[in-house]
């Protein structure tokens, strides 16, 4: 399965149930059909799996992972806990908010009594993001457990990869080699051929779907979003996202996403500079908005956009945090 539809389900994973917001990779989309292993970021989300393909692209975070999925970029990255090339200085992981949170979900996965926890917190948000494949792929309960159970966890060894490079200050988490195991044919042995396709092409669009699942839970009795009108959306929105990464790779550009539980916003960071990924993402919610405009009623739009609003605010504080001049400054004052 493509690795970056596994990066995005993980992502997509990984923010769904953390609830909480932080910067993950996409990797590169393999090239090829890869079946339907597990995408993405479900990854949740999450995100991502994101080698050759674009995760973005192949539409895999947000914190699930698998088929035409999409994963990781290995042609310059290094791997986890590698030094960095001589002229890089190492990161900053005491003042990263990613690292705070890495070391948070490290602190819980390498505990013996935790370990299972953290399983089944992922078990319990992808039994939620996949009720709706159980129920096209009509699986009954013992195979959507044992579903649930091959994404959880690799979905789990994804955010661990990921955390111990985010800790590593000699490590890029968006430059990183990422060692996939590629369960296609563990996927295409449960749901066959054609579930297998299905799954892929389902998981390759869990971050919109999360997304839509937010626009809904926000929208009024008067305003309800009909289950083939969401669905219109879901496609829409994931298309979008792939024609981003398309023209973004014809430019020879390395994209990225970001995301919460509120969905997902891509850019290119060739540039480095947090001001230009800020404009870039504010562009790609217009593009989401734009295309929502022509499925969505005009209330319904508007409940969208506010959520693009908050999601552009949490990104934006994100790649401007406060100094800690200004932070111990204000507690002096206090």
């Amino acid at each position: 399965m493509n690795k970056s539809v596994v990066a995005l389900s993980v992502a997509t994973a990984f923010f769904a149930t953390t609830t909480a917001y932080l910067a993950y990779e996409l990797h590169q989309r393999q090239t090829g059909d890869a079946a339907a292993s597990a995408l993405v970021a479900d990854a949740s989300n999450a995100s991502r799996a994101p080698a050759a393909d674009n995760a973005a692209k192949a539409g895999e975070a947000t914190v699930g992972l698998p088929t035409k999925m999409a994963p990781a970029p290995t042609s310059s990255a290094h791997p986890a806990g590698a030094a960095t090339p001589a002229d890089s200085k190492p990161r900053d992981v005491q003042s990263d908010p990613a690292a705070g949170f890495a070391r948070q979900f490290l602190a819980r996965y390498d505990d013996a009594l935790q370990r299972p926890v953290l399983l089944e917190e992922q078990r319990t948000t992808i039994r939620r993001q996949y009720e709706k494949l159980k129920e096209q792929l009509n699986l009954g309960d013992s195979a959507f457990e044992q579903l649930v159970t091959m994404l959880a966890e690799e979905q789990l060894q994804g955010q661990e990869g990921w955390a111990r490079c985010a800790v590593d200050p000699a490590c890029d988490p968006m430059n990183r080699h990422v060692d996939y195991v590629d369960r296609t044919q563990d996927y295409q042995a449960m749901l066959g051929t054609e579930g297998a396709e299905a799954f892929t092409q389902f998981r390759k669009s869990i971050g919109e779907r999360d997304a839509v699942i937010q626009l809904r839970g926000r929208l009024t009795d008067s305003n309800f979003l009909p289950e083939a009108q969401a669905e219109k959306l879901i496609a829409a929105l994931a298309d979008e996202r792939e024609k981003f990464s398309n023209e973004a790779e014809a430019r020879g550009a390395k994209v990225t996403g970001w995301g919460t539980n509120l969905g997902m916003l891509m850019y290119t960071q060739d540039s480095g500079l947090p001001e230009q990924y800020i404009v870039e993402a504010t562009q790609y919610s217009q593009r989401l908005r734009a295309r929502a405009s022509s499925i969505l009623t005009p209330a319904q739009l508007a409940a969208y956009s506010q959520i693009q609003n908050e999601l552009l605010a949490m990104f934006t504080a994100n790649q401007k945090p406060p100094s800690r001049q200004n932070k111990s400054s204000v507690v002096r004052s206090s």
